[in-house]
């Protein structure tokens, strides 16, 4: 009779550590592990101090997710577009194998993500903190703009909108119109501006205008007044012309691969939505802090500054508004694209906001 208890209880405590070592293996088949996220980026590495708000940024955010999730989700950053160029990062995103996160520009996935690079058209909106806002709350209310994502299998973390833009030449201008037969670098609205004064619009990837500039093949740059001293402009063009009346910022977005995402805990992922909330806010106090430390800077540089004067900015304005707007319109309906609904959806809010 002892003996028989004997086997019983001994029956029962294997089946017991049967089934408690089952839930072990299935638990760890079943459990993340760390993850190393490859981030391609097309700004040059920070300096020390930071750099730039945009350079700033993305070192803080990369940092940040890594403490909180103590180590589980890591990344690799690649600087300088080493992975590809910018106008390919939705494409090297959205498919496999060679970058897993991206810093997406809407100056250069103008026709890949339209809806969330039609808000770069000039005369919109000015400064960067309705711009983000209308984006951000136009995103959340209508699906096109959610599903453009999509179809490129990206998730859009957080995203930023650039700063003013500034026109980079070699000789001082008080109208457009001086600048006729000149080749200027512009994207989006700004190069339809260009046209409109006689001026010869080129593109091509940033990380190539200085090599352009210091040659003469190319007379002037319109570009975000931070990022020029991240790719040096100030060394090869020193007169800085201030466009910040056209509005016309560039959004940029930090996306991810939704089956990398999916790959990653929901604890993780949770960590990764909380930081990237706050981004705008950071982003949107380093920029304001920055502002003195890099006009001492351009000073130090031998830059002179250029504000047009009031009655060049209406003519701008009335020449350009609503002929850049049609074009982008036209543009966009051709392509199937609903871009009339975005433009009266989008000036709603921004009008809303800017109450």
């Amino acid at each position: 009779m002892k003996r028989n208890k004997w086997v019983l209880l001994s029956a029962i405590s294997f089946v017991l550590v049967i089934i408690s070592l089952s839930g072990v293996i299935c638990y760890a088949q079943k459990a993340p592990g760390p993850i190393t996220l490859v981030y391609t980026l097309h700004t040059p590495p920070p300096p020390k101090g930071g750099g730039t708000a945009d350079q700033a940024a993305f070192e803080w955010w990369t940092k940040e997710i890594e403490a909180r999730t103590e180590g589980r989700v890591k990344f690799q950053v690649h600087y300088g577009a080493v992975l590809g160029k910018p106008t390919d990062f939705v494409k090297m995103v959205g498919g496999v194998g060679v970058a897993d996160v991206g810093n997406i520009i809407g100056t250069y996935t103008q026709w890949q993500l339209p809806l969330f690079a039609g808000a770069m058209q000039p005369f919109l909106t000015t400064g960067m903190d309705i711009e983000v806002k209308a984006l951000t709350r136009l995103y959340n209310e209508w699906a096109p703009m959610r599903e453009e994502w999509a179809k490129h299998n990206i998730k859009p973390l957080w995203w930023y909108v650039i700063d003013p833009y500034s026109l980079i030449i070699k000789k001082e201008i008080s109208r457009l119109d001086d600048l006729q037969g000149k080749k200027i670098w512009g994207a989006g609205g700004f190069a339809e501006i260009i046209k409109k004064f006689g001026i010869t619009q080129v593109f091509f990837p940033a990380t190539q205008a200085y090599e352009a500039l210091q040659k003469g093949t190319l007379d002037g740059i319109i570009f975000p007044y931070g990022p020029i001293s991240a790719f040096k402009f100030y060394e090869v063009a020193k007169v800085f012309v201030d466009m910040s009346f056209a509005g016309g910022q560039t959004p940029s977005a930090q996306g991810i691969n939704l089956d990398v995402w999916n790959k990653i805990s929901p604890e993780d992922r949770n960590t990764i939505e909380m930081v990237s909330a706050g981004m705008h806010d950071w982003f949107k106090q380093y920029y304001e802090r920055d502002q003195q430390r890099l006009r001492d800077f351009y000073n130090s540089q031998g830059v002179t500054f250029i504000t047009l004067s009031h009655e060049e900015q209406e003519r701008i304005r009335e020449r350009c508004a609503e002929a850049v707007w049609a074009d982008w319109v036209e543009k966009a309906k051709s392509q199937g694209i609903p871009a009339e609904e975005f433009l009266t959806r989008y000036r709603a809010i921004v009008k809303e906001l800017g109450q």
